[in-house]
């Protein structure tokens, strides 16, 4: 299950940024409603560009995280705990692979240098991509499923009772 979901979401991400750099381009700009606009950027850093300067250490640093919670996920759908957090967990998996690939498969200036394609812009806020969405909704939809009251956090789920 969490391969799939984190598949499905890399592979949504993916479609999407390939449409920005083909539809988009450097110089256009498509206007969704008063301040929010798709354009093309690409960003070397992590949110709000945090992270630019730091070039191959952030992607590595990026690789271990991703690698912690995907393992994570995994642990936890074995184990069969709170399906519906570690599939949340497994769409925050997905777009935090999604940024990754870019940062991978764009790497023109060295090993694990590439930039994130963003293409949401919303003027008061941010510029992203849908593998941010994917991530951070993913990361507070798990936070807020473990933080209900009643959810069992991470106790397995239920088997037969024994004799």
């Amino acid at each position: 299950m969490v391969l799939l979901i984190a598949g499905a979401a890399l592979t949504i991400d993916q479609l999407t940024k390939a449409w920005a750099l083909s539809g988009l381009g450097p110089s256009r700009t498509i206007e969704l409603a008063p301040g929010a606009t798709l354009q093309l950027v690409f960003n070397p850093g992590v949110a709000f560009s945090l992270g630019s300067e730091m070039g191959p250490p952030l992607a590595l640093g990026i690789i271990a995280l991703t690698l912690c919670l995907a393992t994570w996920a995994v642990v936890r759908a074995v184990r069969g705990t709170d399906m519906l957090a570690t599939g949340l967990m497994s769409v925050a998996v997905g777009g935090a692979a999604g940024n990754l690939c870019d940062r991978i498969t764009r790497a023109d200036s060295g090993p694990l240098t590439g930039e994130v394609v963003d293409f949401i812009n919303i003027d008061w806020f941010a510029i992203f991509n849908v593998a941010d969405i994917f991530a951070t909704l993913g990361i507070a939809g798990f936070a807020i499923r473990f933080l209900m009251p009643g959810s069992h956090k991470d106790e397995p789920a239920p088997t037969e009772r024994s004799a």
